[in-house]
């Protein structure tokens, strides 16, 4: 039996499995991808300071293949950019921060941190089971059974029907089907906005600055990568996503040049139009019985702030240093006072998060502009609210969970 088995081949289930494999635990991975090394993924990943630290304890950092692209000054601004004498006399930006030592954070492309984290697992001992499926689940007095299958539903195609772990790990996504079996109830926001994400490349550099402009519509958001490139993730309503994506690319480019606003020049595009369904959803409960949850399958936010992978980075790190200590005291990965520890350790951050990126969205793309300035609910006012202090603690590098790794050391 394993002590810990960790379900999802994604970004998350194999940083987790990484993880948790520097805490004194026999670790097994199942992923249901054959051939995880196939594909190429366009999307980008912001990881704060906190997060590069951890990746760089993990050997993850120095693997990457391409270099990350450092955040060193974030710009927020509310509303259609004026024009005429109107755009002279408004600043550029309503809210921003900046920093002259270290990045507050970093843009990474997913393909190449999908193949970094894969080329350390490799040399860390970690039972991977891939190919396969979780069929179904029982949970016994020292843990739980998983019942796996292949990809096709016919039998485990590396010859196993089951595994035992004294902990499951459920990193398989928002809709996790773990988590629905184990009775942890989902709240889920209903799906109205849609995100396209892509690259754009601009005529002016961007200076290492990530853009966050709240339109009616929804928040339009540029994160620096190398050179004049930028990642798109454009939030819009269905009907409005479905139309941008269908457009050429000339169209496309007028679009993001009215929404952004002449600040970088011309904005080319340079890659994949995909489209990003947006379903924000919360878990009061991200633990069982033989069971915790960590990724999107205990909390999936809304991407304005790029925080999500963020959070998953910090359930890792907090799980690990939990194992660390559970096993020292005697204690098996599956004892009632880890799961309730790991409840409380990720109580605060997750609900900040999904509290902050889900209200202000709500705020700036759902509420009418005149009431939101007749309520006094404008950014001059979101610059006092207590809001403000969340993105600024983690745009300065700072972190609301406390574990070794996010401080740049290796658990126990």
């Amino acid at each position: 039996m394993h002590d810990v088995a960790v379900v999802g081949g994604g970004l998350t289930g194999v940083m987790m499995a990484t993880a948790l494999s520097h805490a004194e635990m026999d670790v097994a991975l199942v992923d249901r991808d054959n051939d995880p090394a196939t594909g190429v993924d366009e999307r980008t990943t912001t990881i704060n300071a906190a997060g590069a630290r951890m990746l760089t304890a993990l050997g993850v950092w120095d693997r990457l293949a391409t270099p990350p692209a450092p955040i060193r000054r974030v710009a927020i601004a509310e509303g259609i950019l004026p024009t005429g004498l109107a755009a002279r006399r408004r600043a550029q930006t309503d809210l921003s921060w900046q920093t002259n030592a270290s990045p507050m954070g970093f843009v990474i492309g997913n393909t190449a941190l999908q193949a970094a984290l894969r080329d350390i697992i490799e040399e860390r001992p970690v039972t991977r089971i891939h190919g396969v499926s979780v069929s179904g689940w029982q949970a016994g007095d020292d843990g739980i059974e998983l019942s796996l299958a292949d990809i096709n539903g016919t039998g485990d195609s590396s010859g196993a029907s089951s595994l035992r772990a004294a902990l499951v790990v459920a990193c398989d996504g928002a809709r996790s089907r773990l988590a629905e079996a184990a009775g942890l109830g989902l709240r889920e926001a209903r799906q109205t906005q849609t995100a396209i994400v892509t690259i754009l490349e601009a005529e002016r550099h961007h200076d290492d600055t990530a853009f966050q402009r709240f339109l009616p519509t929804g928040p339009f958001a540029l994160m620096p990568l190398d050179g004049t490139r930028l990642s798109l993730v454009w939030t819009l309503p269905n009907a409005e996503a479905d139309r941008l994506l269908a457009v050429d690319d000339a169209a496309f480019e007028a679009a993001c040049l009215e929404a952004f606003g002449p600040g970088l020049g011309y904005l080319r595009h340079a890659g994949r139009r995909l489209a990003w369904p947006l379903r924000p959803s919360w878990r009061r409960r991200i633990s069982a019985p033989g069971m915790v949850l960590a990724g999107d399958a205990a909390h999936a936010i809304h991407p304005l702030a790029g925080q999500g992978y963020n959070l998953a980075l910090a359930d890792a790190a907090v799980l690990a240093d939990l194992l660390v200590e559970t096993g020292r005291r005697g204690l098996p990965a599956s004892h009632m006072s880890l799961r309730r520890a790991y409840e409380a350790a990720r109580w605060r951050e997750r609900a900040a998060m999904t509290t902050a990126t889900s209200g202000l969205n709500s705020l700036f793309s759902n509420a009418p502009a005149g009431i939101r300035h007749l309520a006094g609910l404008g950014f001059a006012v979101l610059d006092r609210l207590p809001v403000k202090s969340v993105f600024s603690d983690i745009a300065a590098g700072g972190q609301l969970a406390e574990a070794a790794l996010l401080e740049g050391r290796l658990p126990g």
